[in-house]
Parts: structure tokens; sequence; C-alpha cells
């Protein structure tokens, strides 16, 4: 099934917190995304941690371009089960990034917002199957650009994925195919009038078995 985790983004921490603590139940992640991280630091990623307690884990979106082991490891200890990386970093700072998140049990995710297809094959070439590597078109590139899911060309096959950058509910069709596909969803919830109605519909449309498979199984 597709997992699904919640951006938290452009808000006052009040409102990300209550807003994490709403949705929690029904969604594998909450992020802090990198306006919340850059405006109040970790105590951002301390806060939505202890909303979200055991029902979700916490990703603290760090987009990290340099120094990875101590910016990972400032999140690691605020309670971030997993925290992002720039895929245009140098090789050095994303093997840092990967290689503390496995030795402290967490979770590595390579951003590939501005690479081209050969860029990413290269990443994928260079990191671990069990690294994150997501699919992304940034806030600004959003209104021009394709969405993520043009992205994922042939280094995609076999790992493990995340797709962000304008998505929403509509968008889950065209995603249960892929086995195990991370859905990172932003401004449709948190710009919904209930963003735990819409959180509920998301999570309700990820269930929903692919018609294309009349097993009900996901096919890629």
């Amino acid at each position: 099934m597709i997992e699904l985790q919640i951006a938290l983004d452009r808000m006052e921490l009040e409102r990300a917190v209550a807003i994490a603590a709403a949705v929690a139940a029904a969604v594998d992640g909450v992020e802090v995304g990198t306006s919340l991280v850059k405006r109040y630091g970790m105590a951002a990623v301390e806060a939505v941690a202890a909303a979200v307690g055991e029902q979700a884990w916490v990703l603290a979106d760090l987009k990290t371009a340099d120094d990875a082991e101590y910016e990972f490891g400032l999140a690691f200890d605020a309670g971030a089960r997993a925290a992002t990386v720039l895929g245009v970093a140098s090789p050095a700072t994303v093997e840092a990034a990967t290689r503390l998140a496995a030795e402290r049990g967490r979770e590595a995710v390579v951003d590939l917002m501005l690479l081209g297809e050969r860029q990413r094959a290269d990443v994928a070439a260079r990191t671990g199957a069990d690294v994150v590597l997501a699919a992304h078109v940034g806030k600004d590139d959003q209104a021009a650009a394709a969405g993520p899911l043009g992205q994922l060309g042939t280094w995609a096959r076999g790992r493990r994925l995340a797709v962000a950058g304008g998505l929403g509910v509509a968008d889950v069709p065209a995603l249960r195919g892929y086995d195990g596909l991370r859905l990172i969803v932003g401004s449709a919830v948190t710009r919904a009038a209930d963003p735990a109605a819409a959180v509920a519909a998301l999570d309700a449309a990820r269930r929903q078995p692919d018609s294309t498979d009349p097993t009900g199984r996901n096919a890629r």
C-alpha cells in the first residue's frame, strides 16, 4: 500500500503541532518542513514528535547540502526518524548522511530536486537499497514543471521511492502501481478547511485496490 506522509510548511508552529496531532493516526509519517526548521530550529522537530507520539514517524526536511553528520545528528536527537539530504550535494555529503542514518537505525531520504535523469541515476547507483530516493518538484517550479512521477525513470526500479510536489487525492490512482511508494502531501492538507478530513480522503483513496490488477496487489 502507498505510504502517506504529510508535510507541514509555512505556518506557525502551534498550528503545525495541532495538524500533526489531528492526522497522526491516519498517516505513516509527518514531515517537519524546511520552513519550520529554518524558523524554529530543532524545537519544531521535538514539538511535532511529541504531538504524534508512537502513531507516526517524523521526518525533518533539512535539505542538507553540507555537514551532513552534524545536521542529521541534530534531527535524530530531536526525535526524527528520517531526514533529507539534497542529491545535488557532494557525494561525500550524501554518503555521510546515509552512513549516519544507518548507524543510528534511522532513515536517509535523498531529495532529487533539480537533478536531471542522468544525475538521478548516478545518485541511485551510489546509494544503498535502504535509502529513500525522493522525486520532487519544488514549490517555485510546480506551476511550470511536470509532476514528480515523470522523473521516475529506469533508475527507480527496485528502489524505495517518494514523490512530492503539488500532489493530492486526485493523484493517488496513478501511484497505486508502485509497490511501497511514499506519497508526500503538503498544501492539499494544510490549506484545507479540515486537514483531518483531507487526510481521511487520502487514506481512503490509497486503500482502494489497483483497478488494473485483478488480484488487487500492486503491479510494480
